[in-house]
This record gives structure tokens, sequence and C-alpha cells, in this order.
């Protein structure tokens, strides 16, 4: 907690609610009236757009991520993993309480073979990403499965002014670890009403880990809009291929002995590869909008939690696969009912086939056996259907008052073909209806109140809800929150909200383990505070912090904070920002601890002609720090004891990426 209290004193600011949108154009006025930008259904909600991004770090999809209030976005895995999401006393895991959508494509992905809900937003390219739209709480009625503690939704540009190459080349200023990138982006012209894209980002990342990660990936993004017919036609193609290496948790015990180097290994034949491809149509006519997409997701993960304790002899590596074909299609009908009701109806189909399998490895070769009955391989087929269809208004009841009312219907089916042991075969389907309102007060030009509630939910794994017959295969979530939006200037804006959410009780499927369990009903309630405020046409404070208080949950976050300091003109900027999370339960029990961290960044560019420079320092204060933290019974060798402790991924130590880009 002092570490982040600390950081809100250091840069001036204790509040944030959404940021300032100033463009370098704008600069020369005499004084920028902050964009009432965010979308307006509650007072936690935020938005982000590409003048925000400018001043903050953004050397991969992560950076981005990072700037959300209240979010905080950890690696643990070599850097081609899903990332881990914190946010509302959720230790939401790879996605699992937190629903992600690309260009409305979702991104969180059902009864994944390493967990549920993962989410893994890799295959976006940084300096592709126009806009992002945080919403927190379950309150709106368009999101359905994973949309429990929030939903972020990010888009990217349609178009590039000329064709443009950037450049950007990183290393450790403490450790050997050298990372380099080039991204290409055009906008060839087709028809001249036409928008178009192509941009490729190729990556290569050694790291400063003792074994190099050699963390390789290539993206590529096309878009495509323009008229047809009496509408509007978008297309899109995105690609992404990865292959890298971990070193993995490493045990805090020999670390602190001196018997291993915080970036070493104990198994240094962890590892994975990936593989993302997605196609997309949408048709936008009058108030009709249809689209459709389709996405191949392929992941090959090797990890080793445990190191001896199950195997003393081989090790406790495991292979874990998740081979699926995505599709889906939305169809949306928005219209104005009188003047003052604005209607929005939906209908959602989402299939999921998935390969998924779990097998007991030794550096990244299968063996014949398995572990105990408790933790058993398995190789199964998923096949899950998922039907929605929402409404939701917005109600101008009177000048000072909006009401956004909404429900949402979800019908699930789960088909499980079991390839292994013909055990979990079986199929089962569930339903859930989903109950949403918020109202908005407009006391006055300066001050709006805001209440909200409503219920959610996240579905569980095939092999979950097969096995219990659909008992817990839904976990509902109910949420509540009341906050307020304040304007004490033309340029400064204010926000805080106390909110309230409970989680049903749900069987979970532990991809890491292979294996259900149930687990008991959690709530969780907290208090966040956000602000931003435009002290000089060139100089930018803001800063959050969130408090939360959950059922004793281990590594559920209390407190979360970040802010930042930002000095611009035309041209040029610098700014330095803060983010951090204070310590937390390490297990159940309390008796172990995840330390928390304050971390400081720079982010400096300039603008020459069609050239520019930027310079990004992470960890400026090169603080040693832990990025991933979990608590395992394991044993660090053949003959060590069983002991549990916690296991952490190092954080980036100080490092120093610069970027050179060229616009024709």
């Amino acid at each position: 907690m002092f570490k982040i209290c600390a950081a809100g004193a250091l840069l001036g600011v204790a509040l944030h609610s959404s940021f300032v949108h100033a463009h370098p154009d704008d600069l020369e006025e005499e004084v920028i009236v902050i964009a009432e930008d965010a979308p307006a259904e509650s007072a936690s909600s935020v938005h982000f757009d590409r003048d925000d991004l400018r001043v903050r770090p953004r050397t991969q999809p992560s950076d981005i991520l990072r700037q959300v209030p209240g979010l905080v976005v950890s690696q643990h895995a070599g850097g081609g993993k899903s990332d881990q999401y914190f946010i509302r006393g959720f230790d939401a895991d790879h996605g699992t309480d937190i629903a992600i959508f690309a260009d409305g494509v979702p991104v969180n992905l059902t009864s994944h073979g390493h967990g549920q809900g993962y989410a893994d937003t890799h295959f976006l390219i940084p300096e592709t990403i126009d806009k992002v739209d945080v919403r927190k709480g379950p309150y709106a009625a368009r999101f359905g499965d994973f949309y429990t503690a929030g939903a972020l939704e990010l888009k990217t540009i349609d178009e590039v002014k000329g064709p443009t190459l950037w450049t950007v080349a990183g290393s450790s200023l403490t450790r050997f670890g050298l990372n380099r990138r080039i991204v290409g982006m055009a906008s060839p012209k087709i028809r001249d009403d036409d928008k178009s894209l192509v941009a490729v980002e190729l990556t290569e990342s050694d790291g400063p880990f003792v074994h190099e990660q050699d963390f390789q990936h290539a993206n590529a993004l096309l878009k495509w809009r323009g008229r047809v017919g009496r509408g509007e036609l978008r297309a899109q193609l995105t690609s992404y291929l990865a292959r890298w290496n971990q070193s993995g948790q490493i045990p805090a015990s020999e670390v602190a002995a001196g018997r291993l180097d915080r970036f070493g290994a104990i198994d240094p034949t962890e590892g994975g590869n990936a593989h993302r491809t997605s196609a997309q149509v949408a048709y936008t006519v009058g108030d009709w909008k249809l689209d459709g997409y389709a996405v191949r997701n392929d992941l090959t993960l090797f990890s080793n939690f445990t190191l001896f304790a199950r195997d003393p002899v081989h090790g406790d590596q495991i292979e874990q696969l998740d081979a699926r074909w995505l599709y889906g299609t939305n169809l949306t009908y928005e219209r104005w009912v009188g003047e003052r009701v604005l209607l929005t109806t939906g209908a959602q189909v989402r299939h999921d086939r998935a390969e998924v399998g779990l097998w007991h490895t030794e550096a990244r070769t299968r063996l014949a056996g398995c572990f105990a009955a408790s933790a058993p391989c398995n190789h199964t087929n998923n096949r899950i259907w998922n039907v929605g269809a929402f409404v939701e208004a917005n109600i101008s009841a009177r000048p000072w008052l909006h009401v956004f009312p909404g429900l949402r219907v979800d019908q699930l089916i789960w088909d499980v073909e079991d390839l292994a042991t013909r055990v979990l075969d079986g199929s089962t389907n569930a339903a859930l209806v989903s109950p949403k309102l918020s109202v908005e007060l407009h006391a006055s030009e300066q001050v709006n109140f805001f209440i909200n509630t409503g219920t959610g939910f996240h579905s569980n794994d095939a092999r979950a809800a097969v096995t219990s017959k659909s008992k817990g295969a839904l976990a509902r979530a109910i949420g509540a929150e009341v906050g307020v939006r304040m304007r004490p200037a033309k340029t400064a804006r204010v926000s805080a909200d106390i909110w309230y959410l409970h989680l049903a009780s749900e069987q979970v499927w532990s991809g890491d383990a292979g294996g259900t369990e149930a687990s008991d009903p959690t709530h969780r309630f907290g208090l966040d505070l956000e602000g931003s405020v435009q002290v000089t046409p060139w100089l930018t404070l803001d800063g959050n912090v969130t408090w939360a208080k959950a059922t004793s949950i281990a590594l559920a976050p209390r407190w979360m904070g970040s802010g930042g300091v930002a000095l611009r003109d035309r041209d040029d900027f610098v700014s330095l920002r803060a983010r951090g999370i204070a310590d937390r339960m390490g297990n159940d029990d309390g008796t172990l601890t995840a330390e928390g961290f304050l971390i400081f960044d720079i982010v400096a560019g300039k603008q020459l002609g069609r050239f520019a420079i930027e310079l990004t320092i992470t960890n400026l204060l090169n603080s040693d720090w832990r990025e991933a933290q979990f608590a395992e019974e394991s044993r660090v060798s053949e003959t060590a004891p069983l002991v549990e402790q916690m296991h952490f991924t190092p954080g980036i130590p100080l490092t120093a990426t610069l970027a050179l880009s060229v616009i024709r």
C-alpha cells in the first residue's frame, strides 16, 4: 500500500477519470478542454485513443493493456503465452473474468487447453491500435461469456497517411538481452473513397534470461472498407506465428540462497509455439449490421510448475495442446424510437471446435506414462455452441436523467469426445438470463452521478460441464456500482466509484492438473479513484488507485495504481509513468506473500520532418521485482524435500528501447 500511495504523491495526482485528449496540433491553444470520450454507462468506464497512447509505453500489446486504470497485466512464460490479468479483486488468470475483443472478434477461448477464457493479444501490432474502450462490471447487455469483472474493446486503425516503417531495438542496460522489431504499414488505394491498411511486424527477443528466450514472432494485418450497394462493407485478415523458450516460475528460496540466478531456470526446456489466423467480414446498411468471423488458433505449451514433485526421475514437465476453429456471427439492429429512446437489439452465435490435450513430457518429449490419477493426462475433442440474444436501450427520460436497461439470454451446449479413455464422453447444456440496469443523473454541467447493477457470467470448461452434468457450468456474477464523474474545471476531470461483485460457486477444470474441482462462492467490493488535469497547454498529470477486498483468495489484488506526468508540444514529448501493485496473499491461508512492486518508466519522442525517434526506458530504477508469482508445492531436485513456497518470474530489468520511424 505504501508503494502505491508513494507513486501518487510523487506524480502529484490521486485521481483520474479518462485521459486528456489533446492532439499535438492543438497545443497552441491557450486552454485545452478535456473531451467526453469515455463510454457513458458508468463512472468507471475508460476510453483511450492514439493521442493518449502516444506518450505511454507501447512496445508490445501488453504495454497498451497496462494503461487501463485498475488492470495489472503480467507475463510469465517467455513472451509468447497469454498474459495474466488482475482486475477488481480478481486474479483473472489468462482471461476467465475479463472479456477482450479485437475489432469486434472475441479473443477469449472457451475450454482452452491451458485455462478457461485464455485471451492472448500477441497477434496485435501495437502501432495499429487506435482506440481502447473499457467497461468494468457486468452492466452492458451486448457482452456475454467472460464478462464478469469487465470488458476491453481494442480497435485498429483503418489507414495511414503514407507508407511508414519502424525499426525498433532494445536491450537491458544491466544484462545482455537484445530485442529487435521491424514494422511496416501502408494504405494502397483501390477506389478513391475506400480505406485500406497493410501492416506487417517481425520481432525477435532474447530477453535478460540466462537461457535465451529466442522469442520470434511475425504478425500481419490486412483491412479494407468501402461502399458496396447501399451499405458499407468491411473485410479484415490477420495472421500470427510465434515460438519461444521460457525460464518458467523459479523457486524464491533458491534465488534467496544464491543457488539460482533470478534470471535462471531449473528446467530450461520450457516454451512453446503459437499460431493464429482470422478472417472477418462486416456489412452495415441503415440500422442493420451483420458480421461474421472465423479464427484458427493453435498453441503447444511446455511448462514445469512443480519441478520434481510428482516425478523425481523425469521431472514434472507437461505439454498442453489447443488446436481449434472458432466461428461466429453477430446481427445488430439499432434505431431511435421517438426522440428519446435509442434501442439496440442483437443476436450472436459462436461455435468452438477444439482439440485439447495434456501429456507428461521431459525436455519436450512425451513420456509413455503419466502422473497419478489425481492429475491424469487427457486428450479430447470439445464442441461448444453459445447462442445469445440481447436488447438494450438508452432512454433520455428527462434532461437530467438517462436510463440504460438491458437484458441478455444465453444458451450454451457442450459436447466432449474423449480420445484417450472415453471417461469424459458426453454432452450437456445450460441457459442463463442476465438483466442489466444503469442510471445516469446529470446533476450539472460539472457533475454526473451513476448507479449500475447487473448480472454476467463466465462459462466453464466443456469437460467440467459434462462431468458435473452442467451443475456450476455457468458461474453467475452479480455486480453493483455507485459512482460520480466531476469536471471541476474545463481542463480537469475526476471520477470515483464504489463497487460490489459476487461470483457463484462453479465447477473448475484445471488445465495444468487435468481434473475438476468445485469452488466456493466468492465476493469482492472496492473503490476506484481516477483523475487527470491539464495544468498548462504542455503539462498533463494523471493517476489512479484501486482498492479491493476479496474473499480469502490467493493472489487476489488489494491495492493497485498507476499514474504519470507528460510534457509535450506540437512535435515532441516526454513522460514519466509509474505503475504498481501492493503485497497480497500468496496462498489461500495467507502463510505466503506475493510481493508487490512499484516500477517507473520514461517515454520520450521527437519529430524531425518525415522522421521520428522515440526512446522508452523501462524499470528506470532497475528494481528487482516479480512480474508473476504462484504458490506451489515443488521439489527443486530429485532428492530435495517437497516444499510449498512462492515461485516467480522476474520482471524486466532496466531496459532501453529505441524506435526510429519514417513516413514517405
